[in-house]
């Protein structure tokens, strides 16, 4: 019996001798498809031997077993040549000589994977060392998900924009809180590796499944969509090795799919997903949805797709950072449909470390569509006792859900669980914190000081943590922070700790230790040069005009070093820019629709204010026809420096400035370079004459950046929201430790004094 780990490891330490693969997200793309082949070759045996007609989808010379098995097999350039001009032209094809539903899986794979290996060699010993598995023995099938899981901490690292792969333990809670049955249609839109298919097959076998009908109705009932071709692989494999035989399974963009098209027939029982959050959606997509839903965050428009795809009566369980479940504007608009179209009955608020390695807090919703919320239970699921954060080698656990599975059954109201009405809820906002964190029923002293004492520990770790992370290099700071910690409780402090955030990721400061770990990581200036072919090909095609070049940068403009892999490169090298207008009325056919016209006014520290634009008494914008741009990423305020990016399409005047990120730059990394103090200050600094800045179109795309690869973009994303988020924590708990220390003096003295007044009476 192969040990799995070690399989997994040998095979990266070999890909990364072969000069074709670069980085690890192509590594994984090379072993998903090989890793499938295996797995299809094993599990057709199986079946050749179980039923007589059975014939392989794959034709008799590229089946595993023929061309593979043999460690003295075919290898070097004849092997290479196999793969490419044999394996793949063939499996790409497939359904066109073999029609079938098997046949349009396989086709379906290899039509979104390429092969990187380029010597045969290396990759013969990949195939040697896959060969030490066999699935069809019990004990390495069983073993699969520890390979599985290992994959999934591959793709975590790998760094996957907005993708966090639930943990087994969370699967297996949220399966089993909504009781699938045998039956029932169950849907996972955002599939990934196929966590919540497979803990749905387990679930419906475990106390459903009896005879063979009841199988082939479990084979019916189980759809899963994908879109990454890596997750879709293995999400493929996973159910292959979970007994379906042809897995309802698609490789397609779910926001893709046509709102107003979802029908009877479309609607399913349950839905059990983690949709991608904070990740980039494909150019138009968010126009398949109604308009006041219309947004550019994944997660949110996700929401209103699986509230379309349940029937009535039907259930789902869902994972939802934060930032899903507050905000205002569209975010609002889309909890205020949730909540009146379905009844969400459960909120389970996890720690910010569960989706190791994406420090967010996320919160598992539970919900059944057909009647309206009037009230929600929350329950907060605490980490293990000793315990600070969960790991890689500590991840969370299904026995630690026992306390909320007993109460589950009987609920009632606890120092970990709450219960709030729905006409209690501001703007629909769904972030309610424990309120048994905050209320002290009785003025007892004793009661107080322990309060403060909690709170004082918080906030001193708190700020050690955030300080580690941002000044730890600074004797002076680390001196204060030992000795008197008290000068760092300041909600100015905070406003200074998040302007240090921002300069340390925009330094490569926060991810230092994540470039150490991928040290594969392309290098930004491949990054950049694939960049300028795709601005190429936009101009080639017209969508955008072409520029002088920029200048080069020169040495004096440099403020601070870069890490390897980064670069200086202009701001307009990263997008294109506009500079607004102020467009006078004009004939509808020339300009088509009225859209929010912007001002510096309406772009605040939050995003942008669209209360204070002004309307027309027909409701329009200004009541101009402006002509519609496509979606700015960021906008600046030419008169304030303010910065923020916009989810709908808008249209700015002169003094607002715009850049539309290309492909592999992050638009919400762009907003942390424009809010970090080196361009709040120093750029500012140089383009402002007397009190007002002058920041033209030609020197708003000259300004330098740093910039990283896309992968490190995502994850100092992550380390910000991260950090920011506790910086956040830390400032509310900063205000509530001065409240705990009002009540406890006031309580304090109000003893004293009745005390001694007890004592004076005759």
């Amino acid at each position: 019996m192969a040990n799995i780990s070690s399989v997994i490891s040998n095979i990266r330490n070999i890909m990364r001798q072969d000069r074709g693969i670069s980085g690890d997200a192509q590594r994984l793309e090379q072993l998903g498809w090989m890793l499938f082949l295996k797995i299809m070759d094993d599990k057709d045996q199986e079946l050749e031997l179980i039923k007589e007609d059975y014939i392989s989808a794959i034709p008799e010379a590229l089946q595993w077993r023929v061309w593979a098995v043999d460690k003295e097999g075919i290898t070097g350039e004849e092997l290479i040549k196999f793969i490419e001009n044999d394996l793949f032209p063939t499996l790409k094809t497939l359904v066109k000589k073999n029609p079938s539903q098997r046949s349009a899986l396989i086709q379906e794979v290899f039509d979104g994977n390429n092969n990187y290996m380029k010597s045969g060699y290396e990759m013969r010993k990949v195939i040697n060392k896959l060969n030490e598995v066999d699935f069809n023995k019990s004990e390495d099938k069983h073993l699969f998900g520890d390979l599985y899981e290992s994959i999934l901490l591959e793709l975590r690292d790998a760094g996957n924009k907005g993708e966090y792969y639930t943990p087994r333990a969370v699967t297996q809670l949220m399966t089993q809180m909504t009781r699938p049955k045998l039956g029932e249609h169950v849907l996972d839109p955002a599939c990934g590796t196929g966590g919540f298919l497979t803990a749905a097959i387990d679930y419906i076998r475990e106390k459903d499944v009896h005879t063979v009908d009841d199988e082939q109705k479990l084979q019916k009932s189980i759809t899963g969509w994908e879109l990454k071709p890596v997750a879709y692989v293995l999400g493929l494999t996973n159910l292959i090795l979970h007994e379906i035989d042809v897995p309802d399974y698609h490789y397609i963009d779910s926001l893709k799919k046509e709102y107003n098209s979802i029908g009877k027939k479309d609607r399913v029982d349950v839905i059990l997903a983690n949709p991608p959050f904070g990740a980039s959606i494909a150019e138009g997509v968010e126009t398949n949805f109604p308009a006041t839903y219309r947004c550019k965050e994944s997660a949110d428009l996700f929401v209103i797709l699986m509230i379309q795809l349940l029937k009535a009566k039907g259930r789902a369980a869902i994972v939802l950072p934060d930032g899903s479940i507050t905000g205002d504007g569209v975010k609002a608009r889309i909890r205020e449909k949730l909540l009146t179209e379905c009844n969400l009955h459960t909120i389970v608020r996890l720690p910010q470390s569960t989706f190791f390695p994406a420090t967010v807090s996320t919160n598992l919703l539970f919900f059944e569509k057909g009647s309206p919320t009037k009230e929600i239970w929350y329950y907060e699921h605490k980490l293990p006792e000793g315990q600070k954060s969960y790991s890689k080698t500590k991840p969370i656990q299904f026995n630690e859900f026992k306390p909320l599975i007993d109460w589950w059954h009987d609920r009632k109201e606890t120092d970990l669980a709450w219960k709030v009405k729905i006409e209690d809820l501001k703007n629909w906002d769904l972030d309610i914190k424990n309120p048994t964190q905050n209320i002290v029923e009785h003025g007892d002293p004793t009661e107080l000081y322990a309060l403060y004492s909690k709170s004082n520990t918080k906030i001193k770790s708190l700020i050690h943590d955030i300080a580690k992370e941002t000044i730890n290099d600074n004797q002076t700071v680390n001196t204060i922070l030992d000795k008197d910690i008290s000068l760092f409780k300041n909600v100015e402090v905070v406003k200074l700790l998040k302007q240090s955030i921002l300069q340390e990721a925009i330094q490569g400061k926060l991810t230092a230790d994540w470039r150490t770990e991928n040290p594969d990581t392309e290098p930004a200036s491949k990054l950049l040069k694939r960049i300028q072919a795709e601005k190429q090909k936009l101009i080639d095609e017209k969508k955008i005009r072409k520029e002088k070049p920029l200048p080069k940068i020169n040495a004096e403009e440099i403020p601070f070093d870069l890490p390897d892999g980064w670069v200086w490169c202009r701001l307009g090298e990263l997008g294109f820019t506009q500079t607004g207008t102020t467009p006078a009325k004009n004939d509808s056919s020339n300009y088509g629709d009225f859209i929010p016209f912007l001002q510096p006014s309406n772009i605040t520290e939050n995003g942008l204010n669209f209360e204070c634009i002004a309307l027309s008494e027909d409701g329009l914008s200004k009541g101009r026809l402006i002509k519609k741009h496509s979606n700015f990423m960021v906008c600046i305020g030419g008169s304030s420096g303010k910065t923020c990016f916009s989810e709908v399409d808008v249209s700015c005047n002169q003094q607002i400035n715009t850049i539309t990120s290309y492909h592999d730059i992050d638009y919400k990394y762009l907003d942390i370079l424009l809010k970090s103090p080196h361009f709040q200050t120093s750029v500012w600094s140089t383009i402002k004459q007397g009190s007002t800045p002058i920041l033209n179109k030609g020197k708003w795309a000259s300004i330098p950046v740093p910039i990283c690869s896309n992968l490190e973009q995502t994850a100092i994303l992550q380390k910000v929201e991260a950090l920011m988020q506790s910086c956040t924590v830390l400032e509310a708990e900063i205000k509530q430790c001065k409240i705990h220390a009002t009540q406890l003096m006031q309580a304090v003295i109000k003893e004293a004094f009745e005390a001694e007044n007890t004592s004076a009476s005759p």
